[in-house]
């Protein structure tokens, strides 16, 4: 249901034009109502509605994965939305989310409440995303600011220190070659976390602690600005989050956003 008879509105970039423009050719050729299309993605008709005008961009990755799927798109086609996600995203937190300005909602479909996907969804999603990164996996992130928030859950498991403020988690995710289905942990699916995001992200800004596909990391911020890590689609990313490591000196380490397909809502680190 309608919250009010006004929306307000996202600050127009070019990149979010470039986004709304994916979202449309990818509905009409789809050739689907945004009823429609609502059930198959779980996403409300207005809010399907507001991405493809632009005037929303969605804040979470698994927005795209699944209007994507919801559009039969094809694995080269999901890549380009995400990669034109993400620069939307970027320009997004640099211009600022809203504009002073505010627009009638009139023209949007009234809103729905949320779909819930079939069962089988997420195992079809799992299998959705395949083309392998470009980032060096022996590359990740951290740097020691002394306001550390984010602590890494292995598969031994450990906790967050008594008093350590953990505000959200983010799964790592590896795409290089079968690192997503091998059980075992082989070094060769490792990767390194940074020590300083502002550095270049390579061997020689890891931490000594290295992390596998799926393992979750805690944290309480994200960074902007940072060194900027593309993978192999040339999807790029400058966001870094910040994570807590009790086994490196410091506790801090940093994650490269392009490395997870997590977007939790967190302030800007200081």
């Amino acid at each position: 249901m309608r919250t009010g008879g006004w929306v307000r509105a996202m600050t127009r970039t070019a990149e979010a034009e470039k986004l709304a423009a994916q979202f449309r050719m990818l509905k009409a050729r789809a050739d689907v109502s945004f009823e429609t299309l609502a059930k198959r993605a779980g996403i409300s008709s207005s809010t399907l509605h507001r991405y493809c005008s632009g005037v929303k961009t969605p804040s979470d990755p698994a927005a795209i994965r699944a209007f994507a799927k919801a559009c039969g798109a094809t694995t080269e086609e999901f890549h380009e939305l995400h990669r034109l996600w993400v620069l939307a995203d970027a320009a997004r937190s640099t211009a600022g989310d809203i504009a002073p300005e505010a627009v009638p909602d009139a023209d949007l479909e009234p809103e729905s409440e949320p779909s819930t996907p079939a069962p089988s969804f997420t195992a079809r999603l799992g299998r959705f995303v395949r083309r392998p990164l470009v980032i060096a996996t022996a590359a990740a992130v951290v740097t020691a600011t002394a306001t550390a928030v984010v602590f890494l859950s292995m598969g031994e498991g450990e906790d967050p220190e008594p008093g350590a403020t953990v505000l959200a988690q983010v799964r790592v995710y590896n795409v290089e070659g079968d690192c997503k289905t091998r059980p075992e942990r082989v070094p060769a699916c490792s990767m390194g976390l940074a020590r300083d995001p502002h550095r270049k992200y390579d061997a020689d800004n890891v931490v000594s602690h290295r992390v596998w596909h799926a393992d979750v990391l805690h944290t309480d911020c994200v960074l902007y600005g940072g060194d900027r890590v593309e993978d192999e689609t040339g999807v790029g990313t400058t966001r870094w989050f910040r994570v807590r490591l009790n086994t490196v000196p410091g506790g801090i380490a940093w994650l490269p956003a392009v490395r997870t397909h997590d977007n939790p809502p967190l302030p800007t680190c200081a």
